[in-house]
């Protein structure tokens, strides 16, 4: 004994059914009322937001015997023919497996064939921008001029594929995800109509899973309903996503923003033992990452998480600087789990990365980390690994240690760009704190910014870095750049005569010195340090290659 699948059971069968889509079915049905149905329609949008319904409901529209007010009534011989899937006058066509030109040129022979028994023949084409462009290009004809009893309805994921003298010759209506709140009600009056019993925020959950899609959320509703039968909660609907427990991945936020590594890495790790699928914990918190930028920045209304969810989050973010969040969803944002989704390394790596206070941004200085916070990474196995997710800031704790000694400033050898064989690494930088409203402070805060910025070739702060700090001068409107070495120099120049280098490097002194400025790149070399016969050999292409590739200057000969 089989049954139909809820997305095909509750399928809409009119415009009034339709939900989500109202711009799309208010102009429909008043087609229909006035008689004014076009040739050709394209619908476009994301998967499971009614296209494909659409285009049967139109079908059933322009054939009903008694339409009312645009709909067809359901009622007619016509529409029950229709419902039953036995109307010879809609033809459902799949474009990724008829999408040659042979197929084009049968549609194109038997569109002249009058109908069988409606009054006007629809043809509905589904992933139309699989066609080829030869195909499409046979089809321009026909679709521009059918002859007056037939329709075509092309329906695509992907309107950007289709060529514009397709799109040109359709009315085209644009498909919208559907907002949670939407899938929420049209998934209530299904589980009432089931008599299957589902808590509100189940629904929710699936309805935020589905991402906007209504097919999507019907489908997960059945597998629920199927699995778990009367009584659906929650924890069910995270046990069949794999979506762990919501209360680990909050805790999990909490200890990023709050920078203790070690308890970020184990909740992984942890989640990797029992079985999670890392792209739903990376999509979760990501999510849960975004809510607290939008509760730092009063904008929480937007969320759809739940209460208790929203009250923690708001408690952490009152406890922490807003370029914290910020690194942490930039720094998760850019993870990709597409080709090694079980592996935990992209994950590690982005926790190590966020929780590392020494790459704070440059419009804020990170705060000392205390053993409440648990910032920085761990000295050594006695060091505390930090308070519960729940912690409470109190900066008159006895029990707060000093501040670890801040590290060096990195040298010109950074790993973006590997020293020259043979040449010494230069020392450490001990120069004492630079104020962060000097020259020297907007300075360094402009080579942080670029750390994070990649030219055509290099990393473009890694470069400045070869710039000593108390050699950077102001000429005017030109900003002068001092490098320790012709090759970073001449990488730099390289970099800046791209428009889009010229444009990042432009911006970050802009946004820390507060107006723009001309760049003059020099050497910042003395003469007799030895330094210059092989700056001379450098100014060769070849020269520079194979020093590139491992080589080195042994010595110098002028003929």
């Amino acid at each position: 004994m089989t049954s139909q699948v809820y997305y095909r059971k509750w399928r809409p069968g009119s415009f009034t059914d339709l939900v989500g889509q109202d711009h799309v079915a208010t102009t429909l049905r008043q087609a229909i009322k006035q008689q004014r149905v076009s040739h050709s329609y394209l619908f476009c949008g994301p998967r499971g937001t009614g296209k494909t319904t659409t285009a049967r409901i139109l079908a059933k529209g322009v054939n009903c015997l008694e339409p009312s007010e645009g709909n067809p009534c359901n009622n007619c011989q016509i529409c029950r023919t229709i419902n039953e899937g036995r109307f010879l006058d809609i033809i459902e066509l799949d474009a990724a497996s008829n999408r040659g030109i042979d197929e084009i040129r049968e549609i194109r022979d038997k569109v002249n064939f009058a109908p069988v028994e409606g009054r006007r023949k629809v043809y509905i084409i589904d992933e139309a921008h699989m066609l080829t462009d030869q195909a499409s290009n046979a089809f321009l004809k026909t679709l521009e001029e059918p002859p007056p009893h037939v329709i075509f309805v092309l329906c695509t994921t992907e309107a950007n594929k289709i060529l514009p003298t397709i799109i040109s010759r359709c009315q085209r209506f644009d498909f919208r995800r559907l907002p949670t709140d939407v899938i929420c009600r049209r998934l209530t009056e299904i589980i009432e109509a089931e008599g299957v019993a589902v808590e509100p925020e189940a629904l929710r959950a699936v309805a935020r899973y589905a991402s906007g899609s209504l097919r999507d959320a019907e489908n997960l509703l059945e597998q629920l309903a199927v699995s778990y039968g009367n009584g659906v909660t929650l924890q069910h609907v995270e046990s069949l996503l794999g979506l762990g427990q919501g209360d680990q991945w909050l805790e999990l936020v909490k200890y990023l923003l709050m920078g203790n590594t070690s308890a970020s890495l184990g909740i992984i790790n942890q989640a990797a033992w029992e079985g999670a699928d890392m792209r739903q914990l990376h999509r979760q918190v990501l999510e849960l990452l975004r809510a607290a930028m939008l509760l730092e920045w009063n904008s929480g209304d937007s969320l759809d998480l739940p209460a208790h969810v929203t009250g923690q989050l708001k408690e952490l973010v009152g406890q922490l600087p807003s370029w914290r969040i910020m690194k942490a969803i930039k720094i998760w944002g850019d993870v990709n789990l597409r080709y090694d989704a079980p592996s935990t390394l992209p994950l590690e790596l982005a926790v190590v990365e966020t929780c590392d206070d020494t790459v704070a941004p440059a419009a804020a200085a990170p705060p000392a980390p205390s053993a409440a916070s648990g910032r920085g990474r761990p000295a050594g196995p006695n060091q505390p690994t930090g308070n519960p997710p729940g912690i409470q800031r109190n900066a008159g704790s006895q029990g707060a240690t000093a501040p670890p000694p801040e590290r060096p400033a990195p040298n010109a050898a950074s790993p973006d760009i590997p020293a020259r064989p043979g040449e010494p690494a230069p020392a450490p930088a001990t120069a004492a704190p630079v104020a962060e409203d000097s020259f020297q402070g907007r300075w360094l805060a402009t080579v942080r910014t670029l750390g994070r910025c990649k030219g055509k070739k290099y990393n473009l702060g890694a470069l400045l870095r070869d710039c000593r700090v108390d050699s950077v001068s102001l000429e005017g409107v030109t900003l002068v750049l001092p490098f320790s070495h012709r090759t970073n120099m001449e990488r730099m120049q390289e970099e800046m005569e791209e428009p889009n280098g010229h444009r990042m490097v432009t911006e970050a002194v802009a946004k820390h010195f507060g107006e723009s400025y001309d760049f003059k790149l020099t050497l910042n070399g003395e003469p007799g340090n030895g330094e210059e016969p092989r700056q001379t050999a450098q100014r060769s292409p070849l020269v520079r290659t194979a020093m590139g590739m491992g080589a080195r200057i042994v010595e110098e000969t002028t003929e």
